[in-house]
């Protein structure tokens, strides 16, 4: 009988860790999905404010290229921003929500 007990006790404890550990880390998803950080926010205000192009982007929030190209590429991700080729020009856009979104 004790050895029912102790195996009950053990399942409880690995499956209650498991369900933890699991909504400990979608709750840190979820925060990091709908926040938006401070050079996220950089990017979006400059390409608002008319910067189109990487270089454009970097002049206007002073980051370096490869921090603005990690904060576009989240916000891509995200769908927030727009990327636009036309010919062998790449521009980013501010995505416009439809009624749907």
């Amino acid at each position: 009988m004790l050895t029912l007990d102790v195996l009950a006790g053990a399942l409880t404890f690995f499956v209650s860790r498991e369900v933890m550990t699991w909504l400990i880390n979608r709750k840190k998803e979820v925060l990091m999905s709908s926040s938006v950080s401070a050079n996220e926010e950089k990017v979006l205000e400059a390409i608002r404010n008319g910067a189109k192009t990487l270089n454009e982007i970097m002049k206007h929030t002073g980051l370096p290229k490869s921090t603005a190209y990690k904060a576009l590429k989240r916000l891509l991700r995200e769908g927030k921003v727009e990327k636009v080729v036309n010919g062998g020009n790449v521009r980013y856009v501010e995505k416009v929500k439809s009624e749907k979104d």
